[in-house]
């Protein structure tokens, strides 16, 4: 089941238009705050070719 940290997403919106990098700092601190939904996998990949989820 899905949990949504409705405020969370309320103070943190995705910016209009996200550089890689921003989605990457945004999805990251997302999974941190909330389980509505996965790292996209292209994003997930990134992710771990920087060393930072094994």
């Amino acid at each position: 089941m899905k949990k949504l940290n409705a405020e969370w997403h309320q103070q943190h919106p995705m910016p209009a238009k996200p550089t890689t990098e921003q989605r990457l700092q945004w999805h990251w601190e997302h999974a941190q705050h909330c389980a509505c939904r996965p790292i996209p996998p292209a994003l997930l990949e990134l992710l771990k070719q920087r060393g930072l989820v094994p």
